[in-house]
């Protein structure tokens, strides 16, 4: 008799802590962080522009990255 054993599926997204700091046109100054789910094959551009068009929905364009730091999340 043999026994099988199933190989768990690969997760469908990662974790990744972000932190992003923006400078606007008028000045202001934002730093930010949070936890985003990436899905399994995209890439830190990807990740980069989502988060950057957040910041450009509520402050508007143009807007000056000043820092952007995308790490896993899992210690």
């Amino acid at each position: 008799m043999t026994t099988q054993t199933e190989t768990p599926a690969a997760p469908s997204t990662t974790a990744w802590h972000w932190v992003m700091t923006v400078q606007t046109a008028n000045g202001l100054f934002n730093t930010r962080s949070a936890v985003l789910a990436v899905p399994a094959g995209s890439t830190r551009d990807k990740a980069f522009e989502y988060v950057l068009n957040q910041f450009k929905q509520e402050y508007g364009t143009p807007i000056t990255v000043l820092f952007f730091d995308l790490q896993p999340n899992q210690l």
